[in-house]
Order: C-alpha cells, then sequence, then structure tokens
C-alpha cells in the first residue's frame, strides 16, 4: 500500500510536462511551468525576474500583468522554497486585485494555486474547496483544458484522502474530454491514476488493464521517463500478483531504460526492485550485486526512502550468506538511516502543523475579501434594480412606437398582399386559358390520331364485305395483317391515353418502394426480347449488380417499357440497344440507347411536349401514339427523376432518367 501511494505521488511530481504540451491555452501551460521538475533557472534569479516584472507592471499600471506576477512570485515560493506564509501572501494580494477589477477568469488559477497550497500542508479539505471554486468559474467561460485539469487535481486529492471511488469518477469524467483536448499524454496520466486507484482497491486485473492502455499510449508519443515508471509500476503489480517472471522482465526493461535516460532517482528503485526479487528467489549474490548499485544510485539522487531499503535488503543479504561483517556494517546503516528518516518525517510533520496553522491566519483575510464581495454584489445588484426600471421605461415607451409603427406596416404589408393575391389570380387566369387552349390542341391531336387507325379499319372492312370473292388467300392474309397492326395501334393509342388522364385525374396511386433497377431492366428486357428477334436486333443489359433505387416500381416499368419498345422501333434489323444503371452521387442514372436513325435537335425539342404532335415510323414502318413519351416525363417526374435523350441522325439514340437511391 505504502509503495502505491508513493509511486502515485512520484506520478505527480513527473507528468505535469504532460500539461505544458496544451500550448492552445497559454495560461495552463504557464502555471504548469512552476511545477516541473528541471527548472532553467535559479530559485533566487526566478525570484528577482518575477520581483522586477511585478513593479514594472504596477509602475505602469497594468493591473493583468501585475496579477499574473504575484501568482508567479506566490507558485515560486510553494514549489521551489517551500516558504508557504509568502505564497499565501502574494495569492491573497492577486485575489484582492481579481475581485476588485471583477476579474473572475483570473481567479481560476489563484484557486488552483491555493488548493495545491493546502494539499502542501496536509488539509485536504481545504484543498477541495479550493478546487470547486475554479470549478465553479470554469463553468461560466467553459474551458475543456482547464476543467481537465481542475477535475484531475480533485482526482488526485480524493485519492490522498482515501476517497477511491470519487477519485475514479473524476478521472473517469478526465477521458470524456480526452478527444476534446487533444493531447494522449492527459489521456495517459489519467489511465495511469486509474490503475493506481484500482491496484488500492486490490482489483488487480482492472488495474493492469489501465497500466498497459496507459503504457500503450507513452510509446506512442515517446515519453520514455513515464515508459520506464509505467513498467516500473507493472513489475511491482505482478509481484502483487505472485507472477514473479513477469515481474521481473518489466522491472528489467524499466532498468535498461532509466540508464539509458541516466535517471539517478529511477535507477535506484529499479535496482532496488531487481535486486529485492533476486533475494526473494535466494539468489543473494545477484541481489548484491543490484543493491549495491541501486544504493549508489539512490545517494546520488539523495534518495533516502531507497536508500534505506537499499541498506536494509544488503544487510539481511550480508547475513543470510555468512558475510557476517559486512552485515554488521549496513546493519549499523540501517539504523542511522532510519533514524534520520523518522526525524525528517517528524520535522516534517512539525513543519506541515505549523505551516497549516499560519495559513488558516491567513484564511481570515480571504474571508473578509469575500464578505466585501458580497457587499460590493449586492451595492451593484441595487443599481441594476434601478438601472433595469430605467430600461423598462423606455422599453415601454419603445413598444408603444413599435405598435403604432407595426400597423401602419401591417396596413401597408395587407395592402400589397391583396396587390400579390390580384396579380396571383390574374396570372392564374391567363394560365388556365393558355391550358384551356393547350387541352383543344391535344384533343385535336388525339382525334386526328385515332381517326387514321378507324379510316384503315373502315377501308379493311369494306374491302373484305365487298371483294372478299375476287381477293386471294394471300390477299385476305395480309389485309389480316394490316388490320391486326392497325387495331394493335389503336390499342397502344387508347392504352396510354388512359394511363396519361390517370395520371392527369391523380387516379394511379404512387406506392414509392425500394427497387432493384437491375431486375427491372431485365424483367422488361426478357418481355421484348421477342419483339426485338422479330428484327434481329440484340438487346444487352450492361447493369449486372442490384442497384437499388427508391421509385414505384410500376410507374418506372412502364417507364422502361415505353422506351424500349420506342428503341426497337426505330432500330433496324441487325442493330443493337443498351441497356444500363449507373450510380451517380446520390441518384441512379439509367439509360436506353440504341443504333436507331436517330433524330435531328429540332425534332427533339418537340419531344415529351403535349402541346406539339410528334410521331415518325418505325423502321419497319410501325405507328407511335404520341403519348409513350410524355407518360414517360409524367411518371419519371413524379418519382422525384429528370428524364432526357441525346441524339445524333444516323447514330442512334440514348433516353435517359435519373431516379433517388
Amino acid at each position: 500500500m505504502i509503495k502505491v501511494i508513493f509511486s502515485l505521488l512520484c506520478l505527480l511530481l513527473v507528468t505535469p510536462q504532460a500539461f505544458a504540451q496544451l500550448e492552445v491555452d497559454p495560461e495552463i501551460a504557464w502555471y504548469e511551468r512552476h511545477f516541473q521538475e528541471k527548472k532553467s533557472k535559479s530559485v533566487d534569479q526566478a525570484l528577482e525576474e518575477a520581483t522586477y516584472d511585478l513593479q514594472s507592471a504596477h509602475r505602469a499600471g497594468d493591473f493583468p500583468r501585475e496579477i499574473k506576477s504575484l501568482k508567479s512570485i506566490a507558485l515560486i515560493h510553494l514549489t521551489q522554497t517551500h516558504l508557504v506564509e509568502h505564497a499565501m501572501n502574494n495569492f491573497i494580494r492577486a485575489l484582492h486585485l481579481e475581485d476588485s477589477l471583477d476579474l473572475k477568469d483570473k481567479q481560476l488559477f489563484t484557486f488552483l494555486g491555493l488548493a495545491k497550497l493546502w494539499e502542501e500542508v496536509g488539509d485536504y479539505e481545504r484543498s477541495t474547496t479550493f478546487l470547486q471554486d475554479a470549478l465553479a468559474i470554469d463553468e461560466q467561460y467553459k474551458s475543456p483544458v482547464r476543467l481537465v485539469r481542475i477535475l484531475n487535481e480533485m482526482g488526485n486529492i480524493n485519492a490522498l484522502q482515501g476517497k477511491l471511488d470519487n477519485a475514479l469518477e473524476n478521472y473517469h469524467l478526465v477521458l470524456k474530454y480526452k478527444d476534446v483536448v487533444a493531447d494522449p499524454s492527459v489521456e495517459a496520466k489519467t489511465l495511469f491514476q486509474i490503475a493506481q486507484v484500482h491496484e488500492l482497491q486490490s482489483k488487480y486485473s482492472e488495474s493492469l488493464e489501465r497500466y498497459k492502455e496507459s503504457l500503450t499510449i507513452y510509446r506512442s508519443i515517446g515519453d520514455k521517463k513515464n515508459e520506464a515508471l509505467l513498467l516500473n509500476d507493472i513489475g511491482e503489480l505482478y509481484r502483487r500478483m505472485k507472477n514473479s517472471e513477469k515481474s521481473m522482465a518489466n522491472h528489467t526493461i524499466a532498468l535498461k531504460l532509466r540508464q539509458r535516460l541516466k535517471d539517478d532517482h529511477g535507477l535506484s528503485v529499479s535496482y532496488n526492485n531487481v535486486g529485492e526479487l533476486y533475494f526473494e528467489k535466494k539468489n543473494y549474490q545477484q541481489a548484491i550485486a543490484n543493491l549495491r548499485l541501486g544504493l549508489k544510485a539512490a545517494r546520488e539522487s539523495q534518495n533516502q526512502i531507497e536508500i534505506r531499503k537499499s541498506v536494509d535488503y544488503l544487510y539481511q543479504s550480508y547475513k543470510l550468506i555468512g558475510d557476517y561483517r559486512q552485515a554488521i556494517e549496513y546493519q549499523e546503516e540501517l539504523a542511522a538511516i532510519t533514524e534520520f528518516i523518522l526525524n525528517d518525517a517528524n520535522e516534517k510533520q512539525l513543519l506541515e502543523v505549523t505551516n497549516r496553522f499560519t495559513l488558516e491566519q491567513k484564511e481570515v483575510r480571504i474571508n473578509k475579501l469575500e464578505t466585501k464581495s458580497i457587499v460590493q454584489q449586492e451595492k451593484i445588484e441595487e443599481q441594476q434594480q434601478f438601472r433595469n426600471f430605467l430600461f423598462v421605461l423606455i422599453a415601454l415607451g419603445c413598444v408603444i412606437v413599435a405598435l403604432i409603427f407595426y400597423m401602419y406596416l401591417s396596413k401597408k404589408r395587407s395592402n400589397k398582399i391583396l396587390e400579390v393575391a390580384n396579380t396571383a389570380v390574374q396570372e392564374k387566369n391567363e394560365a388556365l386559358i393558355a391550358l384551356n387552349a393547350t387541352k383543344d390542341k391535344f384533343f385535336s391531336i388525339i382525334s386526328h390520331d385515332l381517326k387514321g387507325p378507324l379510316n384503315s379499319l373502315t377501308s379493311f372492312s369494306g374491302l373484305l364485305i365487298n371483294h372478299s370473292d375476287s381477293l386471294s388467300k394471300e390477299e385476305i392474309k395480309m389485309l389480316a395483317q394490316d388490320l391486326d397492326k392497325s387495331l394493335k395501334n389503336l390499342f397502344a393509342l387508347l392504352e396510354n391515353l388512359l394511363e396519361w388522364s390517370r395520371s392527369q385525374t391523380g387516379n394511379i396511386e404512387f406506392k414509392p418502394e425500394v427497387i432493384d433497377m437491375m431486375e427491372v431492366l431485365d424483367v422488361n428486357k426478357s418481355l421484348l426480347e421477342a419483339q426485338a428477334a422479330n428484327k434481329q436486333i440484340a438487346i444487352a443489359n450492361l447493369c449486372v449488380t442490384p442497384l437499388r433505387v427508391h421509385a414505384d416500381k410500376n410507374s418506372i416499368t412502364t417507364v422502361v417499357r415505353n422506351l424500349l419498345s420506342n428503341a426497337i422501333k426505330f432500330t433496324p434489323p441487325g442493330g443493337t440497344i443498351t441497356l444500363n444503371a449507373k450510380e451517380n452521387g446520390t441518384s441512379v442514372n439509367v439509360s436506353i440507347a440504341d443504333t436507331g436513325v436517330g433524330m435531328p435537335k429540332e425534332v427533339m425539342e418537340k419531344l415529351f411536349r403535349i402541346d406539339t404532335k410528334h410521331s415518325t415510323k418505325g423502321t419497319a414502318n410501325e405507328k407511335g401514339t404520341g403519348l409513350g413519351l410524355i407518360l414517360c416525363k409524367e411518371f419519371v417526374e413524379k418519382n422525384g427523376g429528370h428524364i432526357g435523350v441525346e441524339s445524333e441522325v444516323g447514330k442512334g439514340s440514348t433516353f435517359y432518367f435519373s431516379l433517388k437511391k
């Protein structure tokens, strides 16, 4: 348990460097620089520069810079001189200026610093209070990077108090913002902390999983120091899980990394852990070799805890191999270092109590500032109420003026609407007149189309009635074939006319559904293949994979059948008709191309129009109804598509239409 807590405290010292990467927030980067292990300047030089900057800002009346300088001095005392009274004094001065100037956003880092200060003297309750104050400020300004920093600190404080479930809640909240913060080191550090908490809860499997996730991230960003720290803690976790082989493997890799980094503090920990594992295996010579190296690194880094551990295991190892002279020497050193550590701990505890008492006295000044702030806030609220009363009076006056103006505009708008409505009625009347003329022309065209087949029928029936005795069988057969063609043309005309009229009156029920265009093309190809074969025309379907569209199946089938029938009609014997469907973004383009006679531009312009008559005979003198393409246009547009044609005389035509997926 002690090892885990110590490792967690080590992490708190190491990983603030990771947060310094958040250059997107310069305030966070400035704050975190005070907690980095390696300082670019001496304490005296840092204090001298911060004090000079403070005086310069004060003379210039630059209050934001003055506040920042005060906090810099406070943070230097907090992190380097450990003179907590000086740190508190400067934080209070900064807080007073921020409060008097109403710089609420600047107070966030003051509260973070005060939270760290109370953490330094072991008063975690007060530390939590200031973190909550910082959180309240962040809720107003919504900075994910700063929120992550506050939540991380809350998790650390809860972990130090033994409130492990609360700590996990804080750390998991941090992970929710990992994509917003976009800094992998933040995620890695938080996973490490979650692993530490699970280890404290004896949930070793969960702890190991989080350790490994954190290790993967640190390796991906090339953070060797934290990689070594992770491997060391994984090794210790395997020791608790009674897996000495995996424990040794992880400690060995961590040791090699720390050798390359020349990290004496880390080397003392790794050499001692490897030595301890050899000691447990009763390989005392290997244990002594590693423990002596660990002792050397611990002395160079002045790591008293690791010095004691090295000396303790060296004493036991030499005693067990019978080298009592060495054992006595290390036993005496063990007694001395233990006494030194106990005295140091007592002094720290006494200093912590003294510092806590001093800070409690200083806290009265913070409370007075808060009281003063409340009074000022009440005065501001009174002024705001009076100002709001004036605003209400002004607003009422504005409302009255606005109502008068609105009534004027309403009347003007009503007149305009009436004028627009009259114009619309007039336009609709003109449209109806034009539509009526178009209707008359259309019925004239239909009457003409009906008249031709009926005249043919009358002529054929007259021939059969008056000259049946003088006609040969071949002539009667030829008349019967002509009669059959006329009847079929008449039937086709009436069928298309019926479909068109049903479409116009809304009697055709459109049920859009997902249909396969490959299937629709195949079905129509099979249906008309015999007709095409009579003219030695080949039909090819290039759509060989399912292609789904959202449309009414019956109407689209009618469109394809009409276009394919037209292609057969205008394609000479030996020609080819190609069916195809292709995706085009959010739609599907369907095409029916033939190698027929083609048509000039002036003919194409008359297609799809109800007010023009255009019906051309096919290559085998087949007659058209003139309504097929009009019906196709109606059906395609009702399905939300568009229909068109490309053609060149003598080279064939391509009719195409689009449908939505």
